[in-house]
């Protein structure tokens, strides 16, 4: 009876060892960095991240997160085919700058600038505006890139007053986002 004890202690030890083992193993090159959790789906054709504080909000068609139920700030990216494959970005904005118009009211530009996103090393543009919506009043910042035949656009929504308190975390979320 003893050696049957001492047998099943030795294989529960070894288990937990394998166990600790794998837990340990290395994590994967595009695993969400620590303090932060995966925004996007497996199948997207990118990897964006949030830190942990953020509600990841699965609920609309763009991968998303919002900072909370009192400060609806919120991000997102979406990605879609261009309507002509030899579209330059600045193509692809004059496009979306209507549509943006046509949805909200008393649009301003307030900035464009030219940018890369550093984990890909992709040439990037940068639009800061505000527009109204329902009768509030939001600020935006878009961040456009091509890569191959898609525009990839994340998007920063705010009311103007939570606009400067999201600002470096946002910038990190540029920082770890991920074209595949």
């Amino acid at each position: 009876m003893k050696r049957i004890i001492t047998a099943v202690l030795a294989l529960l030890l070894a288990l937990m060892a394998a166990s600790a083992l794998v837990s340990c193993s290395k994590k994967g090159e595009f695993d969400p960095p620590t303090g932060w959790q995966a925004a996007s789906d497996e199948k997207a054709d990118f990897y964006f991240y949030v830190p942990d504080s953020w509600t990841v909000d699965y609920s609309t068609a763009a991968a998303g997160a919002y900072f909370s139920a009192a400060d609806p700030s919120s991000v997102s990216v979406m990605a879609w085919e261009l309507p002509n494959t030899d579209s330059s970005l600045d193509d692809w904005w004059a496009l979306n700058r209507e549509e943006v118009e046509k949805v909200f009211s008393n649009f301003n530009l307030e900035s464009e600038e030219n940018l890369t996103l550093t984990k890909d090393n992709l040439y990037a543009k940068r639009f800061v505006y505000t527009a109204d919506l329902g009768g509030y009043s939001y600020r935006y910042m878009q961040v456009a890139a091509v890569k191959g035949t898609s525009v990839y656009l994340f998007t920063y929504a705010s009311v103007p007053e939570n606009y400067e308190k999201h600002l470096d975390a946002v910038d990190e979320m540029l920082g770890f986002l991920i074209i595949k």
